[in-house]
């Protein structure tokens, strides 16, 4: 039902976006705990794209992993420097990053 090319990009959006947002979200509210925040996100990035992932190959399963690690990585860079405008665009972006996926997958 989900091809290949589709999974892919559903893997990789899903877990970077997701990384992005939760690390921008949580490293502007907890600056101080930065090498934590890094870890935390990093580890819930791979887990997201992992479970996408894996809905289709392994192939699908190594790009969503692949990705959520490096956003895992780069979220928490952004929040620490980001203000208000960006946490409320990582926020609205994550609705948005839900809405594309099940637009993407009905049948």
């Amino acid at each position: 039902m989900i091809s290949y090319h589709l999974g892919m990009n559903i893997a990789m959006t899903s877990s970077g976006v997701m990384g992005i947002a939760v690390g921008a979200l949580l490293g502007n509210t907890f600056p101080a705990s930065y090498t934590f925040i890094t870890v935390i996100t990093t580890i819930l990035a791979i887990i997201i794209g992992a479970i996408f992932g894996a809905l289709v190959d392994y192939q699908t399963l190594l790009s969503g992993i692949s990705s959520g690690l490096m956003a895992g990585i780069m979220g928490p860079m952004i929040g620490v420097m980001s203000g208000f405008g960006m946490i409320m665009f990582c926020t609205f972006l994550v609705y948005v990053m839900f809405a594309l996926i099940c637009f993407s997958v009905r049948s």
